[in-house]
């Protein structure tokens, strides 16, 4: 039985992250037809890459900037696939082929159509936000979307070089680049593209997993502890502690709760102890009984750890 539930979650978590890869490499190319290639905002990346050559090939060759890219993306998927290993193409390959795939699709809808005329920034704005937000959740589910991301990780492997440094002075250049064939107007929108979509990426990245870690030391420590277990639901890690002024030994009462808990773990650990000393810390992830898995035990009355 617990074999069998274990392979339907895996099947469920394996369903859902492909339909995640599929939505955000849709989200990614949707957002680079409809709102960069139109308007002509300079981008970095394999994108910005196949945008700028684009320019070059000649109108009466019928290349489209959907097969560049994909030309583009899967040179640098066997450059990553031959010196980053087996697990890294897996996790790739499908975004090689699914980003350019749709890139062709959205390119012949919004061929030279700008869904917002006349607004260069809002269409940047538009477009970083989309983006950002088709990154982070393809990142969520440990894939990735392949293209420039790879030269930087294959120069990190062999040299050590720390990959977004490295990152950042490929599309610098890449940009830097485009100034040949763009003005500088639409190369400094680009940027501010780039700054809302590195903004987005990250928020993303950590949305829905953030937690609140509160800290109690107090003369009412077993009341506290038994108040948090028993009211709250959740685990607790008692950890020895000494008073700074006096050398006095004394437990310190540190527990993990969502972002909402907050307001009533406060009031009831003062309720106990008016004169509780507490350390509130925002977590950016927690994993383990409660919150990346299910409580094993929901009394968690006998628990002393997390």
């Amino acid at each position: 039985m617990i074999k069998s539930d274990s392979k339907r979650r895996k099947f469920l978590m394996t369903l859902a992250n492909s339909i995640i890869l599929v939505l955000g490499n849709a989200m990614y190319a949707f957002a680079v037809a409809a709102f960069i290639m139109p308007t002509g905002i300079v981008v970095g990346g394999v994108t910005g890459i196949s945008i700028f050559l684009d320019k070059f090939i000649p109108d009466s060759w019928p290349i489209e900037v959907a097969y560049i890219v994909f030309v583009i993306n899967a040179c640098l998927f066997v450059l990553g696939a031959v010196v980053l290993g087996k697990r890294f193409a897996v996790t790739t390959a499908a975004s090689t082929v699914l980003y350019p795939f749709f890139l062709g699709i959205f390119e012949k809808i919004f061929a030279n159509n700008v869904l917002i005329p006349g607004d260069l920034i809002l269409n940047a704005a538009t477009a970083g936000l989309i983006i950002g937000c088709a990154i982070g959740i393809v990142a969520r589910t440990g894939a990735s979307t392949g293209g420039m991301d790879i030269p930087p990780l294959v120069i990190n492997k062999l040299t050590g070089a720390p990959v977004g440094t490295t990152l950042l002075c490929f599309d610098v250049c890449i940009i830097a680049t485009q100034l040949v064939k763009s003005d500088l107007v639409h190369i400094l929108y680009g940027v501010v593209m780039i700054v809302i979509n590195s903004f987005v990426i990250n928020q993303v990245m950590v949305m829905g997993n953030e937690k609140i870690q509160i800290s109690v030391i107090s003369n009412c420590m077993e009341e506290v502890r038994a108040a948090i277990l028993t009211d709250m639901h959740r685990g607790i890690t008692l950890i020895s502690s000494r008073k700074g002024l006096t050398g006095e030994p004394c437990e310190m009462v540190m527990t993990i709760i969502s972002t909402r808990q907050l307001a009533r773990a406060k009031r009831l650990i003062l309720d106990v102890d008016p004169n509780a000393f507490m350390i509130v810390t925002r977590v950016s992830e927690v994993n383990g009984n409660g919150f990346s898995f299910k409580k094993s035990d929901d009394k968690l009355l006998d628990r002393k750890d997390i």
